[in-house]
């Protein structure tokens, strides 16, 4: 009886197992452990623009708290392949380094660049749905690739005696999208007279910068200077019209206008080479006129002890070369009507035909 009992027994519990395993099949594939199984980790895009790395050029802000680099980064491309919502958490390893805001798709990475022209971090994008996390390493490159800016002085036009320092002449300036203070200096190059009633003085100077990268950029202000390269024969004297004192030039007039150069025992203005001779104004050196006719003759003594004062119309002996000019042509070329009611400074330059020595002499003229 005890062996038939258990034949029973063991006949019920077979029918049990096979009667309840639809329904523990059924709970492995519905029960929580199914949904950790089934459910996908996130995708991780880290939106660089050199794989999954960013390498952006140094862009610093210098104020208010030094120079600082800021990194758009972008991690708008993560998902989830279930289509469940994700979270981000960036985090860097660097000490330089913050993010504005590290739960953001896209936050911006700010990189500290003092005394640095290049910076590299690694940095981790973890993003996160359905309890499942995901992290991607990446690293964040910032580099000077751009040579410095640079904004040089106009060029200068002077007179014999007048400095040629930067004080006067005009300093340049220049930055850096990376380096705070690049290094800025210049070099003068001497070039020699062209021909004649060109400037005596003739300097090109290149100024040059230099960033923290060695990256450059020159650029070249020229620096001319009129004047007498001095000794005997070559000092004029120069009287805009020696009808009036001061000089006027009304623009309304037309007609001639004529500008004398007075002679003297260190100025023979017979000597003067006629094809050599230029006028100009201070405002506007790159451009000059040449008279329309020229001739000897006595107007009148020089009595002028200083630029811009007046001469005497009484007759010393001595040749003055009369120079010719077409009022109109003045006023156009030169543009006076910009200096209508001011009073500006006129040139006249030249070669004399003793050793081919260049004068220079200047006078004053009202424009109305």
């Amino acid at each position: 009886m005890q062996v038939h009992g258990s034949l029973i027994l063991s006949a019920l519990f077979i029918s049990f197992i096979a009667d309840a395993r639809p329904a523990v099949e059924a709970l492995a594939t519905t029960g929580p452990e199914a949904f950790v199984v089934a459910d996908a980790p996130p995708v991780v895009s880290t939106g660089g623009n050199s794989g999954v790395d960013y390498r952006v050029d140094c862009n610093n802000t210098f104020f208010p708290s030094g120079p600082v680099t800021s990194v758009q980064l972008d991690g708008s491309g993560s998902y989830d392949p279930d289509g469940t919502p994700v979270t981000f958490y960036w985090r860097n390893e660097c000490k330089f380094g913050y993010f504005d805001d590290p739960s953001s798709a896209t936050p911006v990475y700010h990189v500290d660049m003092t005394n640095a022209c290049s910076r590299e971090c690694w940095a981790v994008l973890r993003v996160s749905s359905g309890g499942v996390t995901t992290a991607k390493g990446f690293q964040i490159f910032v580099d000077d690739v751009t040579p410095p800016a640079l904004s040089i002085p106009s060029d200068y036009f002077g007179i014999w005696g007048d400095s040629t320092d930067v004080a006067t002449t005009g300093s340049a300036y220049a930055t850096d999208n990376c380096d705070p203070a690049p290094s800025l200096t210049f070099a003068d190059v001497v070039i020699p007279a062209t021909g004649p009633g060109q400037p005596e003085l003739y300097l090109q100077r290149t100024w040059l910068v230099r960033d923290c990268k060695q990256m450059e950029r020159s650029a070249v202000q020229t620096i001319r200077l009129l004047a007498s390269t001095g000794g005997p024969g070559s000092t004029a004297n120069l009287d805009f019209d020696p009808q009036q004192c001061p000089n006027q030039f009304p623009l309304a007039l037309t007609g001639t206008v004529e500008v004398y150069l007075l002679g003297a025992a260190s100025f023979r203005a017979e000597k003067v080479i006629p094809g050599s001779v230029r006028l100009w104004i201070r405002e506007a050196p790159g451009t000059f006129i040449v008279p329309s006719s020229m001739m000897l003759h006595d107007v009148g003594s020089i009595t002028a002890t200083n630029y811009g004062e007046c001469n005497s119309t009484t007759h010393d002996g001595r040749r003055d070369l009369n120079l010719r000019f077409d009022r109109l042509n003045l006023a156009t070329q030169f543009d006076l009507g910009r200096f209508a009611g001011q009073t500006i400074e006129v040139m006249v330059t030249g070669n004399m035909a003793t050793s081919m020595k260049l004068f220079a002499t200047r006078d004053f003229i009202t424009v109305q």
